[in-house]
């Protein structure tokens, strides 16, 4: 079976299995619209 692949929706990158994200979904007048994934603590917006 493969894994269903997640993308942070802000920073484009993929989000490994142990990595903290939330799941952003839409839902307009009371129908669910559509959904993407980010990081908790998106990686780009911090400098190392």
């Amino acid at each position: 079976m493969e894994e269903l692949k997640k993308s942070c929706h802000r920073c484009k990158k993929e989000i490994q299995e142990k990595e903290i994200h939330k799941i952003v979904i839409y839902v307009v007048q009371e129908k669910f619209t559509e959904h993407h994934y980010e990081h908790v603590e998106c990686p780009d917006k911090f400098t190392v």
